[in-house]
């Protein structure tokens, strides 16, 4: 009795991809019975490839999940990454220190994420009244949402002095604004560029929605440095209503989840007993900056007496 098979994709009614691939049915001539659904889509060298695996991976990708070609490239990138574990594990390298600190490092964070999705994060959708009302507040992010073309020029935050943010506030060009940094011997790097609305900054939007082609605005110091954006050129490029919805929405899924998250932990910290080891910590910074391994073990061990508990 010959066995022949056949592949299926199945898109369900909330848009999701579900690859099944299922083995052809095996007609049982006396007993008539059937076979259950194949969940391999390859094996390697005896190591099978499943279903579940499959579908991670077409998610992991998007776009047109259900074309036959993005499978099997999705297949093909399962059976390379396979191949390569194989050879890692014969190579003895899940005991390599560095690979066994980063396999308990993506585990801690898995689990810390799983936790936090099924515990922490609000489960109620976001209403269609809130993202409405987002989409009214917010008109330079969508109903009158512009998109900018700038010249940024990074400074140091110190060398901005007030004579030179007085002289920049008569500058309408790239080469005004050149002309001044020069004349104060202040260094800088400068980039053309093409920004839209939700790419600057929120607490700048204001300024910018305010501005025209000639303006600088000054950003305010980060990390030591200060950025200012020239505008050159300015094009409307409004979002209607049904394009903005799902941007919202997701927007303000992350804003709860982090609230939610940030006021869970404050609560869990409150009741928790933690103890901060000075010298040990100091000893991991010199060892993230490449210092010595046996520094930080020693640091470690007299650390213990210099503890500071803070519950």
């Amino acid at each position: 009795m010959r066995r022949s098979s056949t592949s299926m994709h199945v898109i369900d009614s909330s848009g999701n991809v579900a690859v099944a691939l299922f083995a052809a049915l095996l007609a049982a001539c006396s007993a008539g019975k059937v076979s259950q659904p194949s969940q391999v889509v390859a094996k390697v060298n005896g190591s099978e490839i499943t279903v579940s695996q499959l579908g991670e991976a077409l998610l992991r990708r998007g776009g047109n999940a259900s074309a036959q070609q993005v499978s099997r490239q999705a297949i093909d990138a399962l059976i390379d990454e396979q191949l390569l574990v194989k050879q890692a594990l014969n190579s003895d390298l899940d005991r390599d220190p560095a690979v066994v600190q980063a396999l308990e490092r993506a585990r801690r964070q898995v689990l810390a994420q799983a936790y936090a999705e099924r515990m922490v994060f609000p489960r109620e959708p976001v209403s269609a009244a809130e993202q409405i009302d987002y989409y009214k507040k917010h008109p330079e992010l969508f109903e009158k949402r512009k998109v900018y073309q700038v010249v940024s020029y990074t400074v140091r935050a110190g060398d901005l002095s007030d004579v030179i943010r007085a002289q920049l506030g008569h500058v309408r060009s790239p080469d005004t604004v050149r002309d001044v940094l020069s004349a104060h011997k202040v260094a800088y790097d400068t980039q053309a560029l093409t920004r839209a609305a939700e790419q600057l900054p929120l607490e700048s939007l204001p300024d910018f929605a305010a501005s025209a082609a000639g303006d600088l605005l000054i950003m305010a110091p980060r990390d030591g440095h200060t950025v200012m954006m020239l505008i050159t050129g300015v094009q409307d490029s409004p979002i209607d209503l049904d394009r903005a919805q799902p941007i919202i929405q997701q927007y303000l899924v992350n804003v709860r989840n982090a609230r939610a998250l940030e006021e869970y932990l404050k609560q869990m910290r409150a009741s928790a007993k933690i103890t901060y080891f000075a010298d040990v910590t100091e000893s991991a910074r010199r060892l993230a900056a490449g210092g010595d391994v046996s520094a930080v073990t020693d640091q470690s061990n007299r650390g213990r007496g210099a503890a500071a508990a803070l519950n």
